[in-house]
This record gives structure tokens, sequence and C-alpha cells, in this order.
């Protein structure tokens, strides 16, 4: 496993013309460990997963190895984990994890080492509205509204995420430490709302997001160390309305992406002032 020190490094050595090649690398990394499944089974259709029962009838399908090239919705179910999802290695889609009152963690995707590899390049799509203005839809992995979500455990050996991660409003979140093994966002990352996270700790691997960064509306959230690898961020960079977070922590951490660097807008407004 590469670590995201020496990722740095690298970042550090090439400069932002090697981001492309980095990407690819990084990628590849984190689908080697499919190579221990010498054929997994491909599924080339997205799943909807509502109960046990359809956890059970996609394993049974799937068996010990399997990829699913198209979405996979995981929506107001009443699960408490996704015990049964062992055997799912990639998915090329999105991940939507939305709504699940019950769920306490991710126990059950363990096996997962990437999601949305098939978005394609920040994973938007884009389409006119009626007004003339352009559209936009982030797609990735989105975990959004799980009131009972602790933790994030099941999701440690998750290396690539292509087209964003967005973790939103999981009001009982209190931990990323199953983010460990995260090295690249091809796409924006954004949290929000997460009433319970104090720390950002688990994502000290994570050395690129392609697209934006938000840091938004977690009142308990008091620093930004989890970050501490990030070398490389595409477009804006907001830090805001995090009511424990002191704006010194926020300066150091623009200051030191700056220096890397970064060229996009920042927007620091309604955090802790010291």
């Amino acid at each position: 496993m590469i670590s995201g020190y020496a990722v740095r490094g690298m970042l550090s050595r090439f400069g932002q013309q090697g981001n492309a090649m980095l990407r690819m690398l990084l990628l590849l990394v984190a689908l080697m460990g499919c190579g221990n499944d010498s054929s997994p089974v491909v599924f080339e259709r997205g799943f909807v997963i509502e109960s046990r029962a359809d956890i059970a009838a996609l394993a049974k399908r799937g068996g010990s190895a399997y990829v699913i090239n198209g979405d996979l919705q995981i929506v107001a179910s009443d699960l408490a984990t996704l015990a049964g999802l062992e055997g799912l290695r990639r998915v090329e889609g999105s991940v939507e994890i939305w709504f699940n009152d019950e769920m306490q963690s991710m126990a059950g995707l363990e096996g997962l080492e990437s999601v949305g590899a098939g978005l394609g390049p920040a994973g938007i799509l884009s389409s006119a509205s009626s007004a003339g203005k352009t559209a936009h839809v982030v797609e990735g992995f989105l975990i959004f509204e799980n009131r009972a979500l602790r933790s994030l455990a099941g999701l440690q050996n998750l290396a690539f995420v292509g087209g964003g991660l967005s973790i939103v409003n999981n009001q009982s979140l209190g931990s990323l430490a199953a983010l460990e093994r995260l090295l690249l966002i091809d796409g924006s990352l954004d949290i929000w709302f997460n009433g319970a996270l104090a720390s950002l700790a688990g994502l000290q691997s994570l050395v690129s997001v392609r697209d934006f960064l938000e840091i938004s509306g977690n009142g308990l959230l008091a620093s930004l160390d989890g970050l501490r690898s990030v070398a490389h961020v595409g477009a804006d960079l907001i830090v805001s309305n995090n009511a424990l977070l002191p704006d010194s922590a926020v300066e150091m951490f623009v200051e030191r992406m700056v220096a890397d660097g970064f060229s996009g807008a920042v927007v620091v407004e309604g955090n802790l002032a010291d």
C-alpha cells in the first residue's frame, strides 16, 4: 500500500503537471486488490437494496467476489449494517446510502475498494436548465441523512472514489476512522452538517481532491489535522460555520495548500474566531 506521505512527496516533486499521471497510478493501486479474485462476477446493471432479502439475493448471485457496472442504492431500509455484501469489490457507478434510520455502520462493505471509476472526470453530469443556466448533479459516494450512523466501519479497504465523496447530515456520525486507506477522490469532498463529528481523523492518507473541498456546518469539529496529507485540491476550498474550529487552524491549512500550488478560491467564514 502506498502511504499518503509517499504520494504527497511525489506531488511535491512533480508538481501540478503530474496530477493526471498520479490519478492513474492511484486508481491502479485501488484496483490491485481485485487481483486476488481471479474472475469476479460482473453485473452490467445497478441494484437497489431496501431489505436483508435484497442483500441475500445479490450475494447469492455474486458469490465471493463481484463488481457492479452501474449504481448501488441503499435507501430507506431498516438495515443496521450491510452484512452480507462482503463479496462486493467495485461499483463503477455511484453508491448512494440515504435515509436508513437504523443503520449504525457500513459493516459488510469490507471488500469494497473502489467506487465511481466509471463516472468519468469529476463524475459531474451537466444539463441546460430552462433559464439557460447549467445545473450540476454530482455523483460518486453519497452518505446522506442516516440518523443512527455512528461510524463508517466497513470501508477500511476503500482506496478510490470517483465523482465525489459526500458525507452529509448524519447527526450521530462521530468518526471517519474507517477511511484510513482512502488515497484519491476524483471529484469533490463534501462534509456537511454532521453534528457529532469532532475530528477528520481517518482521512490522513488522502492526498488529492480533484474538485471542490467543503467542510461546513459540523458543530463539534475542532481540527483539520485529518487532512494533513492533502496536497492537491483542484477547485475551490470552503470551510464555514464550524463553530468549534479555530480560524487559525483553517488559516494554517489554507497556507499549506497555497504553498503546494493551490490557486482556487477560498471561502472561510463562521468558524471560531481566535
